[in-house]
């Protein structure tokens, strides 16, 4: 049955593949539904296991690299408008099948899928900015007079000790220009600023904050969390002194002030995205712990017992009574005293009200849940057919499920550490 399984899946992210290849992007969600409804109970049971889980997360990582490498393999490349906006709306979209596709299965099957798909969205969104960005900024290149301007204006304001910086921003306040140069950010900037002038690719700007990122970050790093902190450091005082000059600029009525404001944005967002997707790939090596973290110890989520799990073909509005509550605050409650954690009764949640997503017409709830105890609250606007995982700051976690019912109002369902609520 794994083998069988395995086989079926494989096959299902090809099919994924060819028809984004082929640009029939809709049909996709056809391939979504029909995989995942036709699953039969014991195959989703083999799917909660941990191990089986791991094992689709490391088909589910090279498909979203697959996807990506074939609608926007460099954010460099030169694409429309129009091409960016399609790209960006399917990811959206994608994510939206594949939740309501998942609807009714074990939470650790959605968690792990949740996870993988909201990677790869926000790396694909990233990158559409980051190509939006560099079309407008190839423009500002290729204009010789609108870059030696830019270029005397930035070194006009670094050399005149002009730059208005935090003490937050550095490790010691600089008492002139003499000492910001020193610091690593500062030396990004300088090499980048050298660089106007001399070469209209923008390609080669970016390697050389690449680079520069390599020697400061990177290199450096002996381990995940070394990285980290390496990382946040850096980029902290990277978003610092970007804004100094902006600041600076406006401040002295620089007529370059357009110009580097889109420089600005470019150099910010591509940072990020550098040191994003690292920590991104760092994740996926060792996430198979992970997942383990983000649920119950309890087993009963790795094989549910039947009162605790929606087969695929079912609505969970088929299994639970409508809860006759008022319809804009719902008090979490025990269905079994004896399976709930202590202390989820001081739980509330409170639904704000309805919106609309623009992008996709598909309907979001805004809901607040307030956790009596420890004086908590967390806000959430969640797509109908969408879960998202809440750890409250003693340690509970709630998955946040919303369904249609037919009353034509929203049925919404919790599952608590060992229990539904």
């Amino acid at each position: 049955m794994m083998a069988f399984l395995a086989d079926e899946y494989y096959n299902y992210c090809q099919d994924i593949i060819q028809n984004v290849r082929n640009q029939e992007l809709e049909r996709v969600e056809d391939l979504l539904t029909s995989f995942w409804k036709s699953l039969q109970q014991d195959t989703v049971m083999l799917m909660t296991l941990p191990d089986v889980c791991q094992l689709f997360k490391c088909y589910d990582v090279q498909l979203y690299k697959g996807i990506e490498d074939v609608l926007l393999h460099d954010f460099l490349e030169d694409v429309s408008i129009q091409y960016l906006k399609s790209v960006r709306l399917f990811s959206k979209k994608f994510k939206l099948w594949l939740l309501n596709a998942l609807e009714g299965f074990p939470a650790l099957v959605q968690i792990s899928k949740l996870k993988e798909v909201t990677v790869f969205v926000k790396r694909l969104r990233r990158k559409t900015y980051l190509s939006n960005m560099a079309k407008t900024m190839r423009m500002v290149l290729k204009n010789n007079r609108r870059v030696s301007v830019l270029k005397s204006d930035l070194h006009a304001i670094i050399s005149r000790g002009t730059l208005d910086m935090s003490k937050k921003a550095l490790p010691s306040n600089p008492s002139s220009a003499a000492d910001l140069e020193t610091h690593a950010e500062m030396k990004c900037l300088s090499s980048l600023i050298s660089l106007l002038g001399t070469s209209t690719d923008l390609s080669i700007f970016l390697n050389c904050l690449s680079s520069n990122l390599q020697t400061f970050v990177f290199q450096p790093s002996r381990s995940k969390e070394e990285f980290i902190k390496l990382a946040a450091s850096f980029q902290l005082r990277w978003n610092f002194l970007l804004t100094a000059v902006s600041k600076a600029m406006t401040l002295c009525h620089r007529d370059s002030f357009g110009s580097w404001h889109l420089f600005h944005l470019l150099l910010l967002e591509f940072v990020t995205h550098l040191l994003q997707s690292c920590m991104e790939e760092g994740e996926e090596d060792d996430d198979g712990g992970h997942l383990k973290e983000m649920l119950p110890d309890d087993r009963s989520l790795v094989q549910p017992d039947q009162a605790s799990f929606h087969p695929p073909h079912s609505s969970p509005a088929q299994e639970y009574e409508s809860p006759s509550v008022d319809p804009h605050w719902v008090t979490l409650k025990h269905r079994g005293q004896s399976q709930c954690p202590m202390g989820v009764s001081g739980v509330v949640l409170s639904v704000l009200g309805f919106l609309v997503d623009s992008d996709t017409g598909n309907k979001l709830i805004q809901v607040l849940l307030e956790d009596k105890a420890t004086e908590s609250t967390v806000k959430l606007s969640l797509p109908v057919g969408q879960e998202a995982l809440v750890t409250l700051k003693d340690g509970q976690k709630f998955v946040i499920h919303i369904s249609d019912v037919p009353q034509s109002s929203e049925n919404i369902f919790f599952q608590g550490k060992q229990c539904n609520i």
